[in-house]
């Protein structure tokens, strides 16, 4: 019986395409929620740290206080 022969090398070698394959999704796929995560989060204007909104108008109109304060209200941080 020979180890390594023909039918081995080529099983040997599909398993080996197949890893590649699956790392390149992974590292695909990791690179595109990095990116998505940066796209959607920022650093904050009136407090320290990483926000998701900003205090525009829009989203400041229903409170009735300070930009800091409702930067910190729209994120999350009370």
């Amino acid at each position: 019986m020979v180890w390594f022969g023909k039918t081995h090398i080529i099983i040997l070698w599909t398993i080996a395409f197949a890893f590649a394959v699956y790392m390149e999704i992974i590292l695909i796929n990791s690179y595109f929620k990095t990116k998505k995560y940066e796209e959607t989060h920022f650093p904050c204007t009136h407090i320290s740290g990483t926000c998701t909104k900003k205090p525009t108008y829009e989203n400041c109109k229903h409170i009735n206080v300070p930009d800091s304060e409702c930067e910190r209200r729209i994120n999350g941080r009370t």
